[in-house]
């Protein structure tokens, strides 16, 4: 199988953290029970299970490809996608404590 993990311009990266911040409420209580399964499955605290698996994929292991190749059957390059969109919800709570 090859990577399906294709790194993110910085046009796509800019798309996706303006998307990740205007996340509505019922949309960021089903990130925070994927966070919560990643957690409970030995994966960081406020991680997806997406960039979870795009991670793993990225350091070659074959879980990580399986699940970043199974992910984009649902949407294109969603490993990458879903890093940057971990990444801005981490930015955003960061500008917060900051205030």
């Amino acid at each position: 199988m090859a990577n399906p993990i294709i790194p993110l311009d910085p046009a796509q990266q800019g798309q996706v953290w303006q998307y990740a911040a205007r996340e509505g409420y019922p949309y960021r209580c089903l990130v925070a029970l994927d966070m919560f399964a990643n957690t409970l499955t030995g994966g960081y605290l406020c991680e997806t299970i997406s960039s979870r698996s795009a991670r793993a994929d990225r350091a070659g292991k074959w879980w990580g490809t399986a699940m970043s190749w199974f992910l984009d059957l649902f949407e294109y390059d969603h490993g990458a996608k879903a890093m940057a969109a971990d990444a801005e919800r981490a930015t955003f709570i960061q500008s917060i404590e900051h205030q």
